[in-house]
């Protein structure tokens, strides 16, 4: 069996442990826990500390941050992931839309948030079937309603 990545295998600001490790293993390292924003990309592309980022939206400060890491990663040939914490399937739809938009860098997914939740009250969105998830051409996320909220069009002024 081979192993497709090694996540984060030191504390998220050891950046000279993560480049220890990468340059003495075979199978690539992806940076995760230290990746927070475009500066500690741009850092961890100049030390080499990993083969791999996983983009996360929430951890990253939403999606303008997240494009400007993947737009990082294109320049300098590093492969992205885009993940998940336990953010809802809106979450999740706004970092599959990502996926599909840079789909030139982010290369592997693993947005399976929406999955381990009993319920999802979102009506529209992406659709997830088992591990294929699939965009609609509805507009924005392509969400048409939240159970238990009122839509704004239904709202009075």
């Amino acid at each position: 069996m081979k192993l497709e990545l090694v996540e984060q295998p030191v504390k998220a600001h050891d950046l000279a442990g993560l480049r220890y490790v990468t340059e003495r293993v075979h199978t690539p390292v992806m940076a995760d826990e230290s990746v927070f924003g475009p500066r500690e990309v741009i850092e961890l592309i100049r030390m080499r500390a990993a083969d791999i980022v996983n983009i996360k939206l929430m951890k990253t400060g939403g999606i303008s941050n997240a494009v400007k890491i993947a737009d990082i990663c294109g320049l300098y040939g590093v492969d992205c992931m885009i993940g998940c914490m336990l953010e809802s399937s809106i979450g999740v739809a706004a970092a599959v839309h990502l996926a599909v938009a840079k789909s030139d860098v982010i290369s592997k997914v693993d947005l399976d948030g929406p999955s381990l939740c009993r319920h999802d009250p979102v009506a529209g969105g992406v659709i997830f079937n088992e591990s294929e998830i699939t965009v609609t051409d509805a507009p924005g996320l392509g969400i048409r309603a939240i159970e238990g909220l009122v839509p704004i069009a239904d709202r009075a002024a």
